[in-house]
């Protein structure tokens, strides 16, 4: 049965700065309607946002202040029987919902067109999102992700699957692999179909994994169908109908506790045609079927 309450929760934020690039996205999906569409399918709708406290406004300290706060967000969402969706402009901010889970058998599903699995000493950009998923895992900002987050502790490699990536930075996917992650990106889709690709995967983690944070940077779509950012350099990547189809998949054999929704530029979406396939990825997620 499905979860008619929903915990719309905003982090409006790139890099620290808020409202600005992908941080203009969280505000564009709820200012054009998501909460008034998700009422009409029959939703208990309560829309919240995450504001930084600090003065001044630094990437990093800014930005693990925001996990922090959507941490408790999450879990007090949790504890009201809500579910959480997290509108986000970095994907970081699957951090704190990780961390307001509260669930040592948690998995997570992250559709990217990214690796995100970069950490200090690999990045060439400096971009923490870039590295995010790399937190996740533990395998960078250790001190300051256990310190700041409450409750995060680090997902197993074993426990992550990356879905639809094609755009890599050098050595990110060996890294990635020797963390004990499944990758199955986007050519692996294209050549067989979503079943086939995810089929073995989604197997592997059923014996260890009792509900997974879903994770959707837009991005993973093809941008000729739904252009989500500046950070897609090239074509290809999944189309919206296999994405609507791999969350249906993934529906089908494991418990979503949590989702975030990340990477949203609406100055790259002029016709609005990713706005919608981002609602109806919600409405996928929230459906009971």
């Amino acid at each position: 049965m499905r979860n008619t309450k929903v915990q719309v929760i905003q982090v409006p934020y790139d890099s620290g700065n808020r409202s600005i690039r992908m941080g203009g996205g969280p505000e564009h999906f709820v200012g054009s309607g998501l909460a008034e569409v998700l009422q009409a399918d029959g939703y208990e709708v309560c829309i919240e946002s995450v504001e930084s406290e600090s003065e001044f406004r630094a990437e990093i300290g800014t930005q693990f202040e925001l996990y922090r706060l959507l941490a408790g967000r999450v879990a007090e969402a949790r504890q009201n029987s809500r579910f959480p969706l997290v509108l986000s402009g970095n994907c970081g901010a699957a951090l704190g919902a990780i961390a307001g889970a509260e669930n040592a058998r948690l998995g997570v599903i992250w559709f990217d067109a990214h690796g995100d699995f970069n950490t200090p000493e690999t990045t060439a950009s400096g971009f923490l999102n870039g590295m995010c998923l790399a937190i996740a895992a533990g395998l960078c900002w250790k001190k300051l992700a256990a310190s700041t987050i409450p409750n995060f502790s680090p997902i197993s490699g074993a426990n992550i699957l990356h879905v639809g990536g094609r755009d890599f930075d050098t050595g990110e996917r060996t890294l990635l692999e020797q963390s004990g992650a499944t990758v199955v990106d986007a050519d692996a889709i294209n050549r067989t179909s979503v079943r086939d690709a995810l089929k073995s995967a989604i197997q592997n983690f059923l014996p260890d994994v009792e509900a997974i944070h879903l994770h959707i940077d837009l991005d993973v779509h093809n941008p000729t169908e739904a252009p989500a950012n500046e950070f897609v350099t090239e074509e290809g990547g999944l189309s919206v109908e296999q994405v609507i189809e791999a969350v249906g998949f993934i529906k089908e054999n494991l418990k979503i506790n949590s989702a975030t929704i990340a990477s949203y530029d609406p100055r790259f979406d002029p016709q609005g045609k990713t706005l919608e396939v981002g609602c109806n990825l919600i409405r996928k997620i929230l459906s009971g079927k």
